[in-house]
C-alpha cells in the first residue's frame, strides 16, 4: 500500500500538456488517486483567475498554492497572501522595460503591463486573461501593491540587470526563474516550498507522505520538502539533478507515470506514455 497521502503538482510545463491543456489521462489519474483516499492539489506561479479553470476541472477541494507561494487559497476564499510594494524596484522595472523586457504586474484585480509587446500577446493567448497596458501618463503605478512581478525575456539580459540593482535595495525580495523566459519577483521569503510547509501542517500530512512534481527552478525548494520529489522529463537540468525520481515522460504524461509508480493507483485505461520500468 502506498504511503503517499498528498500529491502537489506544478501546472505549466508539468501537469499541463505542451499546449497548456489538461489531458484526459491526467484527469483520470487524479480521480483515481482521490477515489483511493488521496489528497491532490497544485502549486503554481499563476494567480487565482488563471488557475481557476484547472482547479474546477480537477474539482480540487483542498487549499492550493498560487503566485509561487505568495498566495494560499481554496475555491471559496484566500487563506493567506503576501503583497509586493513596487516603489523601490520601479526604477529596475523601467530599466528592464527600456531594455526590451516585458514587465507584467499581477494584482488581485488583474494583470497590468508597462507596455503591450508580442510577449504579452502570447501570454494573453496562453492564459486566456487580459493584460492591460498602463496609461502612459500614469505615474501612480509604483504605489500599487501587487502579488508578484513577472519579466519575460532572455535570462542573460534579465539576471545581470537584476543583480546590478538588487545590491542597492533596502528591502529583501525573492526572485526565481519559473520558465525558460520567465523571471519572477516576489516578497521576501515567499516560495512554493515555504507555502507547502504551511499546507502540510494544515492538512496534517508528514513530508514522508508527500509527492511533489515539477519542472522548473521555482519548483526546486518544493520538491526538496517531499518524501518523493519528482521531475518530469522536460525539466530544467538542476531540478533533474535534485529530484529523487526523474520521469521518462514529459508534461502531464510524466505526472501520470509518477502517480502510477508511487501512489498505487494502478494503470488507468486512459493513461498515456510508456510506464515500463
Amino acid at each position: 500500500m502506498s504511503s503517499i497521502r498528498l500529491i502537489v503538482s506544478d501546472l505549466d510545463g508539468t501537469l499541463l500538456s505542451e499546449d497548456n491543456r489538461l489531458s484526459d489521462s491526467v484527469i483520470d489519474a487524479v480521480r483515481r488517486f482521490r477515489a483511493s483516499g488521496g489528497l491532490f492539489t497544485i502549486a503554481t506561479g499563476r494567480f487565482g483567475p488563471s488557475a481557476q479553470p484547472i482547479v474546477d476541472s480537477l474539482d480540487i477541494d483542498i487549499p492550493y498554492i498560487l503566485c509561487n507561494g505568495c498566495v494560499i487559497a481554496d475555491r471559496h476564499k484566500i487563506w493567506e497572501t503576501a503583497q509586493l510594494p513596487l516603489g523601490e524596484i520601479a526604477p529596475f522595472l523601467l530599466g528592464a522595460d527600456q531594455a526590451g523586457v516585458t514587465v507584467l504586474l499581477f494584482g488581485e484585480d488583474g494583470i497590468r503591463t508597462l507596455r503591450a509587446t508580442p510577449e504579452t500577446e502570447y501570454f494573453v493567448k496562453r492564459e486566456g486573461l487580459p493584460c492591460i497596458p498602463l496609461d502612459s501618463g500614469d505615474e501612480t503605478w509604483p504605489d500599487r501593491p501587487v502579488q508578484k512581478v513577472v519579466l519575460i525575456g532572455e535570462m542573460n539580459r534579465i539576471k545581470p540587470l537584476w543583480d546590478r540593482h538588487r545590491s542597492g535595495f533596502a528591502s529583501e525580495y525573492a526572485a526565481v526563474q519559473s520558465e525558460d523566459h520567465f523571471f519572477e519577483i516576489m516578497p521576501a521569503r515567499q516560495s512554493k516550498g515555504e507555502a507547502l510547509k504551511k499546507l502540510m501542517v494544515h492538512l496534517g500530512v508528514a513530508p514522508s507522505e508527500v509527492m511533489n512534481i515539477g519542472n522548473q527552478l521555482n519548483d526546486l525548494d518544493m520538491i526538496e520538502q517531499a518524501g518523493i520529489g519528482v521531475a518530469v522529463a522536460n525539466s530544467h537540468d538542476e531540478l533533474i539533478r535534485q529530484a529523487s525520481y526523474v520521469c521518462r515522460n514529459s508534461y502531464g504524461d510524466g505526472v501520470v507515470e509518477a502517480m502510477e509508480r508511487f501512489a498505487a493507483i494502478g494503470s488507468g485505461s486512459m493513461g498515456g506514455g510508456n510506464h515500463d520500468h
